[in-house]
């Protein structure tokens, strides 16, 4: 939920250069669709196709090349473009159909919050060049109506699932501490990311380092203070039952698991290199109470979209495709920018 919410916010104040163009804009209150008898406008339509068809260039134009909107994504024919389409058309969907139900969770924008997003839009509109937002058909109270009702419908969400308490056990979220460290034997990476392989004179250096870590951590009962010794950046974490949800290596975590409180593993082999961890405690309360909010948090975000894939079935969307059609992706973020 909270990842959502900050994908829509930032997505929409980074592209407000992309709404409908001027050359629209005697036809912009045309309705494209309507949700529950609500009019989407045209222009509105518009707006988030260019937002995020700019988003999506943005981040994929330089893979896929000029003609990215073109590429099929499926056997059926299906290609980027009409993906694009569909998901701004579900997105828009749904921030309407969750701004429809505030009143009935008690949800309106305070006088505080809409003089932020207020704000927000007065920014939006400064950030960017006069071409940009040109082509966006972007206007100050635009921006600023759609980001009230983004702001709207998020708070709306959040209402309907802020009661919602996931089944959970405390086998669910028991947390033992770990502290580990890892020897990588991948190589070493510049500020740009690329990377430079160890040769195999040097593998076979850090694979030795692995191993006397190890060893020495065992003779002393410290693996972090060893680590550090060595030059090496220890960390200190936690596991659970499983690896279920939790992100750090497996094979390390499966190998912690084996080990009673005190006791240090093996070097672990992995992709990335050699892991060698500690059974530090049994319980970590700290980290349990974070993992029972995660993991609340976790099933409060599969609650909404059950709730959100509801709303949708029972909507009456209707739509005007020539209308619709009347948007057409094209290459533009070179040509703006």
């Amino acid at each position: 939920m909270k990842r959502r919410i900050i994908v829509l916010l930032a997505a929409a104040l980074f592209l407000t250069g992309c709404k409908a163009g001027r050359e629209q804009e005697t036809d912009a209150d045309q309705t494209a669709f309507t949700v529950n008898g609500e009019e989407i406008s045209l222009r509105e339509w518009n707006f988030y196709v260019r937002m995020n068809q700019m988003q999506w260039e943005r981040e994929d134009l330089d893979t896929y090349g000029d003609d990215m909107w073109s590429m099929e994504v499926d056997d059926d024919g299906t290609t980027l473009a009409d993906s694009l389409k569909e998901e701004v058309m579900n997105l828009i969907c749904r921030t309407h159909l969750s701004a429809q139900k505030a009143e009935e969770y008690g949800v309106s924008l305070s006088e505080e919050q809409l003089e932020e997003v207020r704000q927000r839009a007065e920014d939006f509109m400064g950030a960017y060049n006069e071409a940009l937002l040109e082509y966006a058909g972007a206007d100050e109270e635009f921006v600023c109506d759609q980001l009230s009702l983004t702001e709207l419908s998020l708070q709306t969400e959040e209402a309907a699932v802020a009661d919602y308490e996931p089944e959970l056990s405390e086998e669910d979220y028991h947390r033992e501490g770990i502290c580990y460290v890892l020897v990588s034997t991948t190589g070493l990476r510049d500020a740009e990311g690329n990377l430079t392989p160890f040769t195999e004179e040097e593998v076979q250096e850090r694979t030795d380092l692995a191993f006397e870590i190890c060893e020495t951590a065992r003779e002393t009962g410290d693996l972090k203070s060893v680590a550090e010794e060595k030059g090496m950046t220890p960390v200190v974490s936690s596991m659970g039952m499983t690896n279920e949800n939790d992100g750090q290596e497996p094979l390390m975590l499966d190998a912690a698991r084996t080990l009673e409180v005190g006791e240090i593993s093996d070097p672990v082999e992995t992709e990335e290199g050699w892991f060698v961890v500690q059974h530090t405690n049994d319980f970590d309360a700290d980290a349990s109470d974070y993992w029972k909010d995660y993991l609340t948090d976790l099933g409060r975000q599969e609650r909404l979209a059950q709730i959100l894939d509801e709303w949708m079935e029972q909507a009456e969307i209707t739509v005007n495709q020539d209308v619709i059609d009347q948007v057409n992706v094209k290459i533009v973020l070179k040509e703006l920018l």
